[in-house]
């Protein structure tokens, strides 16, 4: 979970759907044993999250659910700076996909894929360390 470590604070992030008004949100991030929490708040949508090592599989796993009833559970590797995480199972049924690469120790950028093999991006933000 050392890798992890990277997202432990606050971060203030600006972006969404791609073709539409971007705006500001934060993202928390706190390390409680060997899991990472997160918790995302953005216009009156609130999601909290888990991530663990699988070191069976060799992979994390991401839980989270949302006060607007959805969920997923992801799977993720890590190479380099870039991050790759594949929904495993949703709420929605549908699976994506997120990249996240880390452009600095206190900047990192997500793009979100409406399909594990989508080439075409439909989410997009930016964060900074606050």
């Amino acid at each position: 979970m050392e890798a992890m470590q990277y997202y432990v604070g606050t971060w203030s992030c600006t972006g969404g759907l791609i073709g539409k008004q971007p705006f500001h949100f934060t993202v928390t991030y706190a390390m409680n044993g060997a899991i990472l929490r997160s918790w995302f708040s953005a216009k009156g949508y609130v999601q909290s999250g888990s991530l663990t090592y699988d070191s069976k599989n060799h992979r994390y796993i991401n839980a989270a659910v949302a006060n607007d009833g959805t969920w997923f559970v992801a799977y993720a590797t890590i190479s380099g700076t870039a991050e790759s995480s594949i929904d495993h199972v949703t709420s929605e049924g549908t699976l994506g996909r997120l990249i996240i690469v880390r452009a600095s120790n206190t900047r990192f950028v997500s793009t979100g894929y409406p399909a594990v093999s989508d080439g075409k991006a439909f989410l997009k933000a930016t964060c900074r360390k606050s």
